[in-house]
């Protein structure tokens, strides 16, 4: 249903080009500098406000009325390439009307599309996440590039297999640890899907737990000097 759509001038544009708009500029110019010299450096004291005020409505006076011819000119100037746009915007208007109605059923397919992909995704995920169904749920890995008509079922199912291997493999090296926060990091992991922010975890709660050893081992040690102190003190009568 493709169509070739071409806007033909009935005349060619080199000839509809407009000449340039003469006018009396250089004497204008030259009898405004005269009009204007008239003003440089006067100062108005508090006696002559009123004849400021006089003077510059003269001046804008003149300054809007050359504005308006100007616009009036315009307006005449550029009359028929504003009638040729507002005819060709009329075009324009109507194969995006018809455009939009297309896109709508567009969207609607590739809405559609992206819908039975991802249910296609969610099955497959379902099916090989196997002993970690409880610890990883698809929300978590999802990406929105997996519904993109250019990304394939092949490259998406690669990816879901190896979140699973990284998975088992995370889960040996965290047991590997003999951590006492073992069960801990293993949680943290499948918060994350992040091996190196679980190891980091780990060292965290070890430095921790020292700290809080080494602490209460100080303190230990201070209470036996406390007693022998209070033990000391003379008795009062």
């Amino acid at each position: 249903m493709a169509h070739e759509l071409t806007l033909a001038l009935a005349t060619p544009i080199e000839d509809l080009v407009p000449k340039m708009i003469a006018f009396n500029n250089t004497e204008l110019l030259a009898a405004v500098e005269e009009m204007l010299s008239a003003y440089d450096g006067v100062v108005y004291d508090d006696e002559h406000i009123s004849d400021a005020k006089q003077d510059r409505s003269t001046l804008n006076t003149f300054s809007k009325a050359l504005n308006d011819e100007r616009i009036r000119i315009g307006k005449l100037y550029n009359s028929p390439y504003e009638k040729f746009k507002a005819q060709v915007d009329e075009v324009i208007d109507r194969v995006k009307a018809a455009s939009a109605k297309i896109d709508e059923q567009v969207k609607a397919y590739e809405d559609k599309k992206r819908a039975e992909k991802q249910d296609e995704i969610i099955e497959y995920f379902k099916s090989v996440i196997g002993e970690f169904s409880g610890c990883i749920p698809y929300e978590r890995v999802h990406q929105s590039k997996w519904l993109n008509a250019s990304t394939t079922m092949k490259s998406v199912k690669a990816e879901i297999d190896a979140i699973i291997t990284n998975a088992k493999s995370a889960l040996v090296a965290i047991s590997a640890l003999g951590s006492q926060d073992e069960d801990l990091i293993k949680a943290f992991y499948f918060r994350t899907l992040d091996l190196s922010a679980a190891l980091n975890e780990n060292n965290r709660l070890k430095k921790e737990r020292e700290a809080a050893a080494e602490l209460k081992a100080r303190q230990e040690a201070t209470k036996p000097a406390a007693v022998e102190v209070e033990a000391e003190k003379p008795a009062q009568a």
